[in-house]
This record gives C-alpha cells, structure tokens and sequence, in this order.
C-alpha cells in the first residue's frame, strides 16, 4: 500500500521519464555494436575485407561525428526545445541502422555508423538535462539513472543477439526498435525551463500539470522556476551563455563534471565494453569471448538497477568514490595477473573485469551523467552539458582509437595498470572537490559553487532524501491515500 502510494503521487514523471529514456537505448546499441566488427571480420559471405585500421576506425568512428553534434545540441536544445529534438534525431539514427544492415559496401557501414554513433552520444547530452528539469527531488536520482540503465539494456541487447543472429540481423533490429521510441517521445511535455525561458508561461504550466499529480503545488513550482531563470534573464540566450562562464559559480561545476567524464574514460570503461571479445581474448580467458561478453552486459545492467534503487538514499559523492576505488583495485589485479603469465588462472582477469563492471554499473557510471543534469546550473545547463559530453566524447574517441597501438606498444597488462591508476585518481577528486547533490533542488544547487564555501558538499538533506522544495512540503503517503479514495 505504501508503494501504491508513493507510485500514484508520482506516476506521471515517471511515464515521462521512462518515455524519454528509452530514446537512450541508441546509446547503448551504438557501443554493443562494435562487437559485430569481429562478426564482419569472420563473415565468409561479406563483399569487402576489413584490415586491422579499419577495425579500429569501425570502433571509434561513432565518436567522430559525435564530437560535432554534442558540441552543437545545446544550441539546437535552445532552439527547438529538448523533448522537440529528441523526436527529431531518432529519424536519422533509424535510416543509419538500416544504412549499416542493408549495404554490401564498406563505406556505406561507415557511413551508418557514423550517423547512429552521432545522434547516439547526442541522445543523452539531451536526455540528462532534461529529467533533471522534468523531475522533482524525491525522484530525480532514481530517474537520472535510467539512461545509464539504457545504455546497458541497449548493449546487452546487441550482445546477446550477436550471440545468436549475423550481424545484418542483429543490425536491422536496432533500428527498427526506435519507430516506437520516436511516437512515444512526441506525447512527452516540453521542459517547463525551456518553456519559461522562451516566454511560454501557459505551456509552462500545462507541462507541469502533465507531469504532477493534481494535489502537488504546481503555481509554487512555476514561480520557483521563473525567480531563478529571472535571476540570469541577462543569460537566457544561448550565445548570452557563454559570457556567464566567467562567473565562477558557473564554470566550477562545467570544469568539475568535464574532468570527472574525462577520468572516466581514462578508467577504460568503453575499452572494456567496446573492445570486450579482444580485451577476454588477450586476457587468457578460456570462456568464449562472445559469451563473456554477454555476462559483461549482464552484470552491468544488473547494478546499474540496484544503482537506480539505492542512490536517492546513499548519495551520489559516496557511490562515486567508492565505486572508483573497487574499479581500480579490480584492474590492478587484472594486470597483476597478466604480469604473472600463469595459465592456470584465467579465471581470475574474467571474475576481476565481473567485478569492475558491478562497481562501475553501481556509480562510475551513472553517477556523472546524473551530475551532468544537476550540477550544471540554469543558466548555462545547455551550453554546459554541450561542453562536457563533447569534450567526454572525445576522450572516447581517443582511448578507443588508441588502445590497440598502446596494447602492442606497452603491454595489455601495463594499459589496464594505467587504466586502472586514473580511476584512483578519479576517486580523489570526488573526495575533493564534489559537493552532494542528493534530495536537493535545482534552484539549490545553481549556488552548490558561489562563495566560499562552494566546493563543501551539502550535509543537512533530509532523512528521507529530499528536502522540501517550492515552499512547502510534500505529501506522506497516508496523505496522498486520502485524496486519491
């Protein structure tokens, strides 16, 4: 009863959310599908050959593209509006799935990979921002979650059909699954933020409307929202955006979450999840590599879920840090393994990468894409997400483009220590510098940086999570039972 309660008090977010979300899975299906390249290599009927670099090139090429359309999204999110957007950029991922299944030519796959990777990685630099405007406090990091959830159902969905079907197949089914995505996201309310900012103030509120239950205080809502967007009206175009990044209040929490994507890819993550059949393969592990990686898939899914339950009570700082250092841990035994040469233990680089990928599912993952949606503050939150998922998808770019020629060039062994080193780091820096961002508002933390006590994480959220936001408390559950009967 209790549940019933809470869901019915809550359920409208939550169909929108999970609505938006789903157009993530693009991401996810973008970063599975360079298994296939191993497919296309062994594929006796396919009408080209692929050489080494343009294995390489396969793998990393989505992210080419990307580093374009995730520096100009926050324009387009300015200009059109997020969920308008979304709607419109699944259409082009759609023909570059088909692009990729239907062609007998190599540059027609690059072609389609490069389209899919560049509306892939587009999809959740709009996505985050946008739960976090559509969502309230209680509920935000459950939600902000639920990309990352995506990315992970998307690649264990290529995983496991890479297991049974051609690639052609396995293809053709990516794209198909987003014709519905992109019906679903059109009956999405815009973001009420961008609305307001456009002058839109009745479709401001009939979006909140949309989005809370009928007891929740929506005109206080809406006037939280327009004092804070009136505090930065000087800001509110997105060319007027880049003269408050010189305010500190603002490019604090832009340099934070950008250098905290970048030491997350330096971690290896997308290495392990990219180049999963070569990673096992070198490993020494005697599994079937396209069966380790659909255990990969799997296990990152799995506590990414028990991330989403659990992050709204124990915060994002303790996950991030915590995680970090289990994910370093974890490669440093790997490679302490490797150094050893023993045969007899192959087990034990599968079991450590299984324990890396639960701890990065539990927070290195999700927990800066959620940063992404609540650290960057109102003013700059378009400019700034564009910011940080292109400088992310750069380093992506990289350490994928680079990885095969740092293995030959120092060893499988030493590039896991190295990975495994920046993840260390990665954990130091949340220690330092990241303040908690769990059960506040965005109105709050559009100042978690002014002053100087900016860099110093909140303390006092309430027991249950939150704190009360818009000038008034939200309804328990015995209180919502009551309106609701």
């Amino acid at each position: 009863m209790a549940f019933k309660g809470w869901f019915i008090y809550r359920w409208r977010q939550i169909c929108a959310s999970c609505m938006v979300v789903c157009a993530v899975l693009c991401t996810g299906t973008v970063v599975g599908w360079s298994v296939e390249v191993s497919r296309i290599m062994q594929d006796p009927y396919a009408n080209f050959n692929l050489t080494v670099d343009d294995q390489e090139w396969l793998v990393s090429c989505a992210g080419v593209v990307a580093i374009f359309t995730t520096a100009g999204s926050g324009f387009l999110v300015e200009a059109v509006g997020p969920c308008r957007l979304l709607s419109l950029v699944l259409l082009p991922a759609m023909v570059g799935w088909i692009f990729i299944a239907a062609t007998e030519s190599l540059v027609w796959i690059f072609l389609g990979r490069i389209i899919t990777g560049g509306v892939g990685f587009m999809l959740t630099t709009v996505a985050q921002p946008l739960l976090a405007e559509m969502c309230t406090a209680d509920v935000r990091g459950l939600l902000s979650s639920l990309p990352e959830m995506m990315v992970s159902v998307g690649m264990l969905l290529v995983y496991v059909l890479a297991r049974f079907l051609d690639w052609q197949s396995t293809t053709l089914v990516c794209g198909l699954l987003l014709f519905p995505v992109t019906v679903g996201v059109l009956f999405v309310p815009e973001s009420p933020y961008w609305l307001l900012k456009k002058g839109k103030e009745k479709l401001a509120l009939r979006a909140l409307m949309k989005l809370r239950a009928p007891e929740h205080d929506v005109d206080s809502e809406l006037s939280s929202i327009r004092d804070a967007l009136n505090q930065h009206a000087q800001h509110s175009s997105f060319l007027q955006q880049f003269r408050s990044l010189k305010e500190p209040g603002n490019y604090r929490p832009v340099v934070l979450v950008t250098g905290i994507f970048i030491l997350r890819e330096l971690g290896g993550a997308m290495v392990i999840f990219m180049y999963a059949v070569y990673f096992f393969e070198n490993a020494g592990v005697t599994i079937d590599p396209f069966t380790c990686s659909v255990l990969v898939g799997v296990c990152r899914l799995v506590f990414t879920l028990i991330s989403a339950v659990v992050i709204d009570r124990l915060g994002r700082r303790p996950l991030l840090i915590v995680s970090s250092i289990v994910c370093g841990g974890a490669l440093f035994v790997t490679g302490g393994v490797l150094y050893s040469d023993d045969q007899g233990v192959g087990w034990v680089p599968l079991t450590a990468v299984m324990v890396y990928v639960a701890s990065f599912g539990l927070g290195t993952g999700p927990v800066p894409w959620i940063l992404l949606g609540e650290l960057l503050p109102t003013p700059v939150r378009s400019l700034g997400a564009s910011i940080c998922t292109s400088i992310f998808v750069i380093s992506l770019f990289l350490v994928t483009q680079v990885f095969p020629d740092l293995t030959i060039a120092i060893g499988l062994r030493n590039a896991v220590m190295v990975f495994g080193a920046f993840e260390l780091l990665l954990a130091l820096v949340a220690f330092l510098f990241l303040p908690e961002t769990r059960g506040r508002t965005l109105e709050d933390l559009q100042h978690a940086f002014v002053g100087s006590s900016a860099l110093t994480p909140f303390t006092h959220a309430t027991r249950e999570g939150y704190t009360p936001a818009y000038g008034s408390t939200f309804p328990s559950t015995s209180q919502v039972m009551e309106k609701v009967h």
